[in-house]
């Protein structure tokens, strides 16, 4: 069930940036999403101002590189290496695709805006030998990257109640909170900037939506918030300049299940913002693309 009845729909002639979509990316099967060309058209002809994709693998990274020969303009990409990507790829594979994504993140920096997705997903990582895994990689990245002064865009899922590890009931990374902690334990080890770093579909626990903010953290609003409260909840404390907009698709649509979300509903984040927070969707509209601007130093042509 969803509750995007009371929450009313984007208006026309708003502006808008996704800083977070996967575009393109494996189709999904029996997909019934418009093709990519399509989905890139689209977006712009009805008000974005600059997209931007993710890549979460080598795979991934090499489609972006593809899609980018033929549609550059307001459309770049960040670098990433997703928590799932780290726990999911086959042993066997790991270590041939992770030398070649760390070959191209090192000597290509002017070819992305950002390092991304990366971080710490406990729900796709349960036991305690696999998350601390995803743990001993992302400080990989980190090591791999600082000195390229890159902003980061992060992956943080906290372990729900139905991802508890039996084996170690008693340790922190079963807490609701559990890997917002360790990841924030991590940057102040590695004392990255928080002005630099972007949480990405920031999924709370909700007081966090309050204090990243006022530590200098970027929180994205997904355009799931239009129709799930608890995606609003989560950021309707935070200050309007610290928040910008994704979708997250091919998921996270607004008011659907399953891979059919497209960018172009960012628009929704958007309504979403300016429904939990009391503001008129066009000052919403105009500081999320802003802010979005600024973190990642876009240039519109």
């Amino acid at each position: 069930m969803t509750n995007s009845k009371k929450v009313p729909k984007p208006k026309d002639g708003l502006i808008f940036i996704d800083v977070h979509c996967h575009l393109p990316f494996p189709r999904p099967r029996n997909d019934r999403l418009p093709s990519d060309k399509e989905q890139y058209e689209t977006y712009f002809n009805i008000g974005g101002q600059f997209l931007i994709t993710s890549s979460i693998d080598i795979k991934t990274l090499y489609l972006t590189l593809d899609f980018l020969e033929k549609y550059r303009k307001n459309f770049g990409f960040t670098c990433g290496w997703a928590p799932q990507t780290v726990t999911y790829t086959p042993k066997n594979k790991y270590q041939d695709v992770w030398e070649k994504w760390k070959e191209y993140v090192t000597t290509n920096p002017k070819d992305f805006l950002a390092i991304g997705e990366i971080g710490l997903d406990f729900h796709h990582a349960k036991t305690l030998e696999k998350r601390e895994n995803q743990i001993h990689v992302l400080k990989k990245i980190f090591e791999l990257t600082k000195s390229l002064h890159k902003p980061y865009v992060l992956h943080v899922r906290n372990a729900a109640k139905n991802d508890f590890d039996s084996k170690h009931p008693q340790h922190r990374f079963n807490k609701e909170d559990g890997a917002t902690k360790e990841i924030l334990r991590i940057i102040e080890d590695f004392d990255l900037d928080p002005k630099k770093i972007m949480f990405h579909c920031f999924s709370g626990p909700e007081e966090y939506g309050r204090t990243l903010p006022e530590k200098g953290f970027t929180l994205s609003v997904p355009s799931s918030a239009y129709g799930y409260n608890r995606w609003r909840k989560v950021t309707k404390n935070s200050p309007l300049e610290s928040l910008v907009t994704e979708t997250d698709s091919y998921y996270q649509h607004p008011f659907k299940r399953g891979p059919i979300n497209v960018p172009s509903n960012v628009r929704y984040s958007i309504a979403a913002i300016a429904y939990s927070h009391k503001l008129s969707q066009i000052k919403v509209s105009k500081q999320t693309t802003k802010n979005a601007i600024e973190f990642f130093k876009l240039i519109i042509e």
